[in-house]
């Protein structure tokens, strides 16, 4: 299949070879920031809440919550569980690997997006697409708007929508109301433009979040006695050890790589230069102050909800974790993952609007194509409730992978702005 091609193509090695070089290259010199800074990270994340925003436009928190809401959410539920199926527990290593060093290549990204943000009459505006304007690479810029475009439908709304429907069709929802509802409730929150969209994941994401890991501590409580063979499980088959033949298998080692590193990124996005596009709208902020809300970004994403999700698949023994919900909630298991994944993959759809936008407002002033867009977007969220599972996956693959070539050669550009600290 053509489509399958391209995507093994985009995330061939050498693509996970530039991103895991790209993000040793800025952990090892800000002299291991993510581990020898937890306390100021700690401290100038969640304990600056208390914080009032001077303006009414957007404020920090409500940026971050819209990157977290297109980070956190299906990509980390129900893309581990693809993850494990297709590469094996493994899987689940690599892609700490890749949302540990992406840590400080996000704070990277959002750092320096925002030290060339510009100011608008709308508010401040950046991302990858104007720092690459203005170093002299306008077609390039063009070329990260169009990916971020076509990942927008791809991984913000077919992704979302398809996986929604899939798990709300196990609770006897058809398919088709699945997408007219998920489409008009979309449409209602983003035709009221970027505000409206990030205090919508301000309120939704972090509540959501809370209750999802709420539900996965209790489900691991319950299978505890097979947390020892879940990590086994992951230590082993991520360097290919067979466990009948004891041996080293090769392809085992390829797939659970790949698979890990593209659904790592496809659910915390370290590289793809997306969230940035939020976390510079931020009216109260520092290049530094919103680089370390990326870094919790990536934490809260990978080693809270991604980990907690792969160690309760694994200590259950299923890959399916509708069923693993009605199994230790009862009648209520799969109507409530049904709940949280709609409002998880409804988050996601929003943010990726939110994104979509900012490069519409870079290519053109005219209003008449985010209109276009919205109605466009709409129409891929019906869509993506009724389409072929593979084909969605390998599409959104596909266009976060071509986002990570521009924004990482953006990064090589200006990897000089980011200094040791401490």
């Amino acid at each position: 299949m053509i489509i399958e091609a391209v995507k093994n193509i985009v995330w061939g090695m050498p693509t996970i070879g530039i991103i895991l070089s790209v993000g040793v290259y800025f952990t090892v010199k800000s002299g291991w920031f993510p581990i020898r800074g937890i306390r100021e990270i700690v401290r100038g994340t969640f304990g600056s809440l208390g914080r009032a925003n001077q303006n009414n436009g957007v404020s920090p928190f409500m940026a971050v919550a819209t990157a977290v809401g297109g980070t956190v959410g299906v990509g980390s539920i129900i893309g581990v569980s693809y993850a494990i199926a297709a590469g094996g527990a493994g899987s689940l290593f690599w892609m700490w690997l890749s949302g540990f060093f992406g840590m400080m290549t996000k704070y990277a990204e959002v750092y320096i997006t925002l030290n060339h943000r510009v100011k608008t009459e709308n508010g401040f505006a950046g991302g990858a697409m104007y720092c690459l304007k203005e170093l002299g690479y306008k077609r390039l810029a063009v070329l990260f708007c169009v990916f971020c475009l076509g990942a927008s439908v791809g991984a913000g709304n077919l992704a979302q929508t398809n996986s929604v429907a899939v798990i709300m069709s196990g609770i006897g929802f058809p398919p088709l109301l699945t997408a007219a509802l998920l489409a008009f409730f979309f449409a209602v929150i983003i035709f009221g433009g970027q505000k409206k969209i990030a205090g919508v994941s301000a309120v939704i994401v972090p509540l959501v979040s809370l209750i999802y890991l709420l539900c996965a501590v209790y489900i691991i409580l319950l299978h505890r006695s097979g947390l020892p063979d879940a990590f086994a499980r992951i230590f082993k088959e991520a360097f290919g050890i067979k466990a009948a033949a004891g041996g080293i298998s090769g392809a085992m080692i390829s797939q659970a790589i790949k698979v890990g590193f593209a659904r790592g990124v496809f659910s915390n996005e370290a590289g793809i230069g997306s969230s940035p596009i939020a976390h510079t709208a931020a009216e109260d902020a520092t290049p530094h102050t919103q680089g370390m809300w990326g870094i919790m970004e990536i934490f809260i994403d990978t080693f809270v909800v991604t980990t907690l999700t792969g160690v309760l698949l694994l200590c259950a023994g299923t890959e399916d974790i509708g069923a693993l919900f009605a199994q230790c909630f009862g009648r209520i298991g799969k109507p409530l993952l049904a709940v949280l994944l709609t409002v998880f993959a409804y988050a996601s759809m929003i943010s990726w609007c939110f994104y979509s936008e900012g490069c519409i407002l870079f290519l053109t002033d005219k209003k008449i194509f985010l209109t276009l867009y919205r109605v466009l977007s709409v129409a891929a969220a019906f869509f993506g409730a009724i389409a072929s599972v593979r084909l969605i996956w390998d599409i959104a693959d596909i266009f976060n992978g071509l986002m990570i070539l521009p924004n990482m050669f953006l990064l090589f550009l200006r990897r000089n702005e980011i200094t040791r600290r401490g």
